[in-house]
């Protein structure tokens, strides 16, 4: 190359292409000045040109070296038919590249200006079975190209299908089925299943019905999951071969009628064979039956929406779901009476199956590699499933907010992993974003959320201020509010997402808390100004009724505090946080957020019981009055009830959360202990900013007004504070911590076995505590285990 254009020359490919453009138009420009002229004197008038016109550049520097290009490009043949393949100057660079793969170790990567890293990981990895089409096959797996040519093959057999052969295809069917709802495509599980690509040429009534049950159930579960939209692209693979579901009109309402009659005429046939034959035909009864019962229950999952009763269609539900269970384990001691997979081979079932009829129809990054879930496994994972609908179905007890959250966030922690659980959750508690219970108003349920949690006296009808229009407007103001920034609905239904995704949409729905507290503020305080005004006007009911001023920032706040505590958490069932970051994540709750949950807790437990003192008050005062008003004398006064019980209702939640206290307390001190005692490892102080790893933990924290962000610099000092104690004292004081949380769990009755996994992390705890303030392993600086085995927020501290 000249190096009066090296600094000229285009670096990437669009401008080498408009170079040769140019050089092109030159080459023509020239030959129309002169045809007689030679080839040297062009290539000379070429350099002249070049030199005096710098945005020009000849074809040897465009990279077209080759003669016969130069010939083709000068007189035009390349330009004059569009259609021609583009003519290159095709070098053979094989023993080029394999000198150079010879220098690569595996795993490395060969970067140039135009392949980097996001490049190479779009490319395709020839001979690689997961990416590479053309690999993989093994002698049992050769794909019949169609339906059509499997049938003309012999290779599938549509009539007279044995009952072994029937239990084995349907089998396999349920392996795939389970193998697409754990997240693979739909096409390379369901759809290698031959006899789903065309259901209605199978002349075998069991079969056939069978067939187009599965056909019909994916376009029902697919409408659910799109419907309840908690699943993102790691969960659930929606689309598929959408052209082999619309080949064939669904029809969900018939199948269950047709699954039925073939159940019957199956049934009559038992009765006319042997005890072996009738087993085996059984066998495929059972699983006809569950079929049914399991379609019938998803399908009126999805018609909750327009039914008239929520009630009656989650009972008729859970019908079909108990028939279900009931089978299942039937249906598991007769998998070993069908065909089973040829050893070595990726097909589910030896008949009916092409593990990679698809594969010439997938994208070039797709996954290739596919393992299909064993027979056991699937109908295990079904099992489950089931338990995991009926569990769902008890959602419609709940009315109010707080018992419905709280029932999402125990189902998340118990179900989170299987999308269609999620969904049919998220389905039956609510059918659209704007309807609870398939007819109530958001609206309404939040009011009576509200009323449920500290009953505010402006939501009780009976109270003189219910009828006031001024109070209502504010009411209908603040709740208009808190439905149009969709807080609330979205806590609960990001509970459907998996347990990773739940983390990242809480640290945004915790920002959106902020206003609504405001706005929550601003109605308390309007309330109270009404109840001082209504006093000095001498109306003292009225007043009465709207004294009590903090309903309603109460309820913000405790959702709030109860979102932040699940998003740190959390952190530690996604093992987010090393070990050294384990300090200030467990000062965080002791020092602030438990605390504040305790006190809207015991806040609202004096409401209730200012509320109830005062209607007796209220009661009394009528007696009274009607007693000595005309015709009241010879009413009795009510006597007073003795040993009333007094409203206690988060009386068992507040002991809850005293053990988290007390168990975060232990934690922060024992992680205090075991770091100035030399015990925790930590990272290399150049590598290190303790300040900006604790700021991008608690950053979603940080836009709310209550409770204020507490700054690093305030945890430093807290700390520091903590650290002028010796070791022996910081281990002594964590060693208290776990034994307060021990005392308060034994003390909860009926305990749920997360209270005895607590309970058991407590004095586990407690001793390890106990022997390391004595000075147990002391010239031993090892750091320890931390076992979160028991429970997903507390570890059990072990000594190597």
């Amino acid at each position: 190359m000249h190096g009066t254009y090296a600094s000229e020359q285009p670096t990437d490919f669009q401008a080498a292409t408009a170079a040769a453009a140019a050089a092109a138009a030159a080459a023509a420009a020239s030959a129309s000045v002169s045809s007689m002229r030679t080839t040297a004197e062009q290539r000379d008038m070429e350099r002249e040109q070049n030199s005096n016109d710098p945005d020009e550049w000849s074809m040897s520097e465009c990279g077209f070296g080759d003669s016969e290009v130069q010939r083709a490009i000068r007189g035009g043949s390349a330009a004059e038919d569009i259609t021609q393949y583009p003519i290159h100057g095709w070098v053979d660079v094989t023993d080029e590249f394999h000198d150079a793969c010879s220098e690569l170790l595996p795993g490395e990567l060969a970067q140039d200006m135009l392949f980097g890293l996001f490049e190479a990981m779009s490319a395709i990895e020839i001979m690689d079975p997961k990416m590479d089409v053309g690999m993989g096959f093994d002698k049992f797996d050769l794909p019949p190209p169609s339906f059509e040519a499997a049938v003309a093959m012999g290779a599938i057999k549509l009539d007279g299908l044995e009952p072994a052969e029937l239990i084995g295809i349907f089998d396999a069917l349920f392996a795939c089925l389970v193998s697409w709802l754990e997240g693979n495509s739909m096409d390379q599980v369901i759809f290698t299943c031959l006899y789903l690509h065309a259901p209605s040429q199978i002349q075998d009534k069991a079969l056939r019905v069978f067939c187009t049950a599965v056909r019909n159930l994916i376009v029902v579960i697919k409408n659910i999951i799109i419907l309840a939209a908690v699943n993102e692209e790691e969960d659930f693979q929606l689309y598929g071969n959408s052209a082999l579901l619309a080949a064939e009109k669904a029809q969900p309402s018939t199948i269950a009628g047709l699954l039925k009659e073939v159940e019957d005429e199956l049934v009559r046939k038992c009765k006319q064979l042997t005890s072996t034959e009738n087993q085996n035909l059984m066998a495929v009864v059972h699983r006809l039956r569950f079929m049914r019962h399991l379609f019938q229950a998803i399908y009126q999952v999805e018609l909750m929406p327009g039914a008239d009763s929520a009630e009656e269609a989650v009972n008729e539900i859970y019908k079909n779901l108990n028939v279900a269970s009931e089978l299942l384990p039937l249906i598991k001691r007769t998998i070993d009476r069908g065909t089973q997979p040829v050893e070595g081979s990726e097909a589910p079932n030896p008949m009916g199956f092409s593990p990679r009829i698809h594969d010439r129809s997938q994208p070039p990054t797709f996954p290739r590699s596919i393992k299909i879930r064993e027979r056991p496994a699937s109908y295990q994972f079904l099992e489950e499933m089931v338990a995991r609908f009926k569990y769902a179905c008890k959602v419609i007890r709940y009315k109010d907010y707080y018992s419905a959250l709280n029932f999402f966030i125990e189902y998340s922690r118990k179900s989170g992993h299987c999308i269609l659980s999620r969904s049919v959750l998220q389905s039956l508690f609510n059918s659209s974003i704007l309807l609870a219970h398939g007819k109530q108003s958001m609206k309404q349920f939040l009011r009576h959320s509200v009323q449920a949690f500290n009953s505010p006296p402006v939501l009780n009808p009976k109270h003189p201020v219910a009828n006031d229009p001024k109070v209502q407007q504010h009411l209908e103001t603040f709740f208009r509010y808190c439905i149009n920034m969709k807080t609330f609905n979205q806590f609960i239904r990001l509970c459907g997402f998996n347990r990773a995704r739940q983390r990242d949409k809480l640290a945004h729905l915790i920002e959106n808390f902020d206003p609504l507290q405001v706005d929550a503020a601003r109605l308390d305080s309007l309330m109270n100004q009404m109840a001082n005004d209504r006093a000095m006007e001498g109306n003292e009911s009225h007043a009465t009724a709207l004294k009590h001023s903090t309903h309603f920032s109460t309820w913000v706040l405790y959702n709030c505090f109860r979102a932040m505590l699940i998003y740190l958490m959390s952190g530690f069932e996604l093992e987010l946080y090393a070990v050294h970051e384990f300090l200030y994540i467990y000062w965080y709750p002791y020092e602030f957020l438990i605390g504040f949950l305790v006190s809207a807790l015991t806040r609202t437990e004096n409401i209730l019981l200012a509320q109830e003192e005062y209607a007796e008050h209220q009661s009394r005062i009528q007696v009274n009055g009607g007693n000595s008003g005309p015709g009241g004398k010879n009413r009795k006064a009510a006597k007073p009830k003795k040993n009333k019980k007094q409203q206690r209702p988060y009386r068992q939640e507040i002991v809850y959360y005293h053990a988290l206290l007390s168990l975060c307390g232990g934690m922060y001190k024992a992680m205090g202990a075991l770091t100035k005692d030399g015990r925790v490892r930590l990272p290399m102080s150049k590598f290190d900013n303790e300040e900006i790893r604790y700021n991008r933990r608690f950053a979603p924290f940080v836009p709310l007004t209550s409770p204020p962000p507490v700054s690093y610099a305030e945890f430093k000092n807290i700390r520091d504070h903590m650290m002028l104690n010796s070791v022996e004292e910081l281990y002594s004081f964590a060693a208290k911590h776990f034994d307060q949380a021990r005392n308060v769990l034994e003390s909860i009755q009926n305990p749920e076995q997360e209270i005895l996994d607590l309970l058991q992390i407590a004095r586990t705890n407690f001793v390890v505590m106990n022997v390391l303030a004595r000075g147990h392993q002391k010239e031993l600086k090892r750091q320890p285990e931390f076992d979160f085995s028991k429970h997903s927020y507390f570890p059990i501290i072990k000594l190597k």
